[in-house]
């Protein structure tokens, strides 16, 4: 499959370039920035400018985007310019996508959107049905990006899973964002004592991209574990209350945050799950 995936130079987008080209699919990476030496195939690409990007993807001819391609997070520009950039090339995106026939995409949500860092969560394993609480410009741009999915979905028949990402770090960074929750719980509670291994992430891309069939919906992207070995269902009454409702689907171990639709939709499910006694850097 010819496949395009923006923001191939990011974290994410980086691995999901590779894993699609391990999987025998012909990928484009496009970024605003510089390619990494490794991306082999690729065009610099301002997804604020639907020129470009109709050029890349009419060119390239396209018949699936993984769309990672944006501002990561509030703060590296101004609060405006953060939701205007990665509003309009998400929109952009899918308009083109629609005008050329493209009808599978999987599109970067993030997790922000439930505005864990201020609001105890209502019920736990939190699925997508929960309540969002957008506290920034960026999750107030993944809200929009949503926003759009429906309309591109019900409009022109695109299927856009969009996805609630939630601590995805490459390994080589999980190891010490364990110790610091280990030393500081408290530390932890905003991404739910959970880590995301970037592998797993770009392997929910392609696995999304590859369906037979592909829901329009936003999907929790996790771990499948916390991290640490105290009970999952301790720290949450720790650290967010007693008011949240714990169900019978949370046990003691399980990241907070359930992944069961990514699951059932299109198979997700995290090889690389890190724990203080499991670990799984590159080469070990």
């Amino acid at each position: 499959m010819k496949i395009v995936v923006t923001g191939s130079s990011g974290r994410i987008g980086w691995c999901v370039y590779h894993n699609l080209v391990n999987a025998g699919h012909d990928v484009l990476g496009v970024d605003i920035l510089p390619a990494r030496p490794d991306v082999k195939n690729s065009l610099r690409v301002d997804l604020t400018r639907s020129g470009e990007i109709y050029g890349a993807l009419g060119q390239f001819k396209a018949e699936a985007v993984v769309h990672m391609g944006a501002w990561s997070n509030p703060g590296h520009v101004p609060d405006q310019d953060t939701y205007r950039d990665n509003t309009a090339g998400t929109f952009n995106l899918f308009q083109l996508c629609a005008d050329l026939g493209i009808k599978r995409v999987v599109s970067a949500s993030s997790a922000q959107v439930y505005g864990l860092a201020d609001h105890p969560p209502e019920y736990v394993r939190m699925d997508e049905s929960h309540p969002v609480h957008p506290l920034n410009c960026y999750a107030e741009s993944k809200i929009a990006g949503e926003s759009a999915a429906e309309y591109f979905s019900d409009n022109f028949g695109l299927s856009i899973a969009s996805f609630r990402f939630m601590g995805v770090r490459l390994p080589s960074q999980i190891s010490a964002d364990i110790e610091n929750i280990k030393q500081n719980p408290a530390s932890g509670r905003w991404l739910m004592w959970t880590r995301t291994d970037a592998r797993d992430a770009a392997n929910a891309c392609r696995l999304a991209v590859e369906a037979d069939e592909l829901e329009t919906d936003p999907y929790n992207i996790t771990g499948v574990r916390a991290v640490l070995n105290t009970d999952v269902k301790e720290l949450v009454r720790t650290h967010f209350g007693d008011e949240v409702d714990i169900r019978d689907d949370q046990d003691g171990t399980l990241s907070p945050l359930s992944c069961e639709r990514a699951k059932r939709a299109f198979g997700y499910e995290p090889q690389y799950v890190w724990t203080e006694t499991d670990r799984h850097e590159e080469g070990a």
